[in-house]
């Protein structure tokens, strides 16, 4: 006994450390007043999602529903309800291009991925490109501009913007708060009587950081919306834990499986946490990262969503009911439930047994050369020749954040390489990085330094500016940076026609540009010596030709920057 209240007093003291972070949630919405019979189905072909609201996605949850629209661009999409277009948006990523459409009783409906706009709307947006010479836009309309019907034509469904094949994406937001809200409570007569799937269980050692310790299986077994643990007893290694789940939903027998609506646990008929994914802002979806455990996901593992909030989480779908962490005091047995519900009311339940086995406990420690970095305070590592802050919103939970710098000889690098920790830890907001070069820079070679990320996959490259003698840039992901001198222009060429060849079977034109360092800064184009639109997805830029690409022989001018000022021009000719 000697020991466990040892260990008791230890806890108690983490306990008070961790909880200095208040809790600052909204009761959860259990009765919905949203209106069942208002909106429309946007398409003309029934509903068949490929992804549903709360789909967990990368740094973000889904925010509306995926719909189908059978391998097929160009259907027509209708507005679900009378109001008028209140925006449009058109972007490399994200929404591609989107029509956003304000409703009378208060309610905002979004549709994205779209190839064109109706006509009039269409021809007000390209005259506006054409005289803003720029083809990325977000333009807002009066109510008189642009009115719609219920059903009326408003766009062709297409893959635009990050879309990563044909659907349309379709939300519902609250217009005077902007939350997006979950569109399966409106109605929209799918017929779902599927139970959600709970496929594993985990828990953690919560006397020690989510990012320090890794999650500890209890094997689970169970179909049909009853599920319970292998083990009659699951035997636990720590007195302060936690629980995780995986979990997914289904509508249809098909192979498409989505994110869950609701989970809560229990313990001993005490109910301890339980979120739920609706009314969500954009500026609040990032904390899917510290809702998940994001060590395990980026790891290659599958994704586990936490049933209890971390210090630093500070999302709007957990209720008050508790932050979910177990402490447990004595060696008795105890009772959990989990219950996993979806958007139709559909429920599975989850029931094991469990108790704390002082003899599996283990103590461990920080990494000798760590430095904890704690969420709800600003965080700065300093060196010599590298700065990085942190803002108190930063971290989740209690970062064991190791630095490692080293040189390279590679003249290219005018800096150490500095290892900020590692990707496997999220950054909830932006944070700033002060490097110092290692070479002598002339003010010239000054202006062609850009700091470089490279951070799991992703590569992000920023000009940055110079304060004093260190260039400053913000990033927010973890991960390697590094000054690089770059003096190569980007890499520009023509894609599917031939310099001074026919183009007369061919509905547009692709021009290519990439950079060796990072992304393309700005694209221009020049048609005879007037600007001329291309539309961009990914490192591909597309003009559709129209009745300003006239029959005959044309010049085509091509400008291209990267993000250190090093510019490439090219000239094609083609006839049309």
């Amino acid at each position: 006994m000697k020991k466990i209240t040892v260990l008791i007093l230890i806890l108690l003291t983490v306990n008070s450390l961790l909880s200095f972070a208040p809790v600052v949630s909204q009761p959860l919405p259990y009765s919905h007043d949203y209106p069942k019979d208002y909106f429309r189905n946007p398409l003309d072909i029934p509903i068949q999602l490929a992804a549903n609201f709360g789909e967990l996605r990368t740094n973000h949850y889904h925010m509306g529903l995926d719909i189908r629209t059978n391998q097929r661009e160009n259907l027509p999409v209708r507005a679900a309800a009378e109001g008028y277009i209140s925006k449009i948006k058109i972007e490399r990523y994200g929404f591609g291009r989107a029509i956003y459409i304000n409703h009378p009783n208060g309610f905002t409906t979004l549709y994205a991925h779209l190839n064109d706009f109706y006509p009039a709307l269409n021809d007000y947006i390209v005259n506006k490109q054409y005289a803003d010479q720029q083809w990325e836009q977000e333009i807002t309309f009066d109510p008189g501009q642009f009115p719609v019907a219920k059903g009326q034509f408003i766009a062709y469904s297409g893959n635009t913007g990050g879309s990563q094949g044909p659907h349309l994406h379709f939300e519902i937001r609250d217009t005077e708060s902007g939350n997006n809200l979950n569109p399966l409570l409106f109605g929209f007569g799918l017929n779902d009587k599927i139970d959600p799937f709970i496929y594993r269980l985990y828990y953690y050692d919560r006397r020690y950081s989510t990012y320090q310790v890794s999650p500890i299986s209890i094997p689970i077994r169970g179909i049909n919306g009853n599920y319970s643990s292998v083990n009659n007893v699951v035997s636990l290694s720590s007195p302060y834990i936690s629980f995780g789940i995986t979990a997914e939903d289904k509508t249809t027998p098909s192979s498409f499986r989505f994110g869950i609506y609701q989970a809560s646990l229990s313990v001993d008929d005490s109910l301890q946490s339980e979120f739920l994914l609706d009314n969500i802002s954009y500026d609040d979806t990032r904390y899917i990262n510290g809702s998940i455990d994001y060590k395990t996901r980026l790891s290659g593992g599958s994704y586990i969503q936490h049933l209890s909030r971390l210090p630093g989480n500070y999302s709007s779908i957990f209720s008050r009911a508790g932050s979910g962490d177990i402490l447990l005091t004595d060696t008795s047995v105890h009772t959990a439930e989990i219950i996993v519900k979806d958007a139709a009311g559909n429920a599975s339940a989850l029931t094991f047994k469990f108790r704390w086995n002082p003899s599996k406990t283990e103590e461990l420690m920080f990494a000798a050369n760590s430095i904890p970095m704690m969420p709800a305070k600003e965080n700065v590592l300093k060196t010599e020749d590298l700065e990085a802050v942190f803002s108190p919103k930063a971290f989740y939970d209690t970062v064991p954040f190791v630095l490692r710098s080293e040189t390279s000889a590679d003249t290219k690098i005018v800096s150490a390489i500095h290892h900020l920790h590692n990707f496997r830890v999220p950054v909830h907001d932006s944070f700033t990085v002060r490097i110092k070069p290692t070479a002598l820079l002339s003010d010239e070679l000054k202006d062609k330094v850009i700091m470089q990320l490279v951070s799991n996959h992703k590569v992000e490259a920023v000009k940055g500016e110079w304060v004093n003698d260190a260039l400053q840039a913000k990033f927010r992901d973890l991960g390697i940076v590094k000054l690089l001198l770059d003096t190569i222009p980007p890499r520009v060429s023509a894609a599917g026609f031939s310099n001074g060849g026919s183009v007369r079977n061919r509905k547009s034109i692709t021009i290519v540009a990439t950079d060796n360092v990072g992304e393309i800064r700005s694209f221009k184009a020049f048609l005879d010596g007037r600007w001329l639109m291309f539309s961009r997805k990914s490192d591909s830029f597309i003009h559709t030709f129209d009745y300003r690409t006239t029959p005959g022989t044309h010049e085509l001018d091509v400008i291209v920057e990267d993000m250190a000022g090093n510019v490439t021009e090219k000239t094609y000719t083609f006839i049309r």
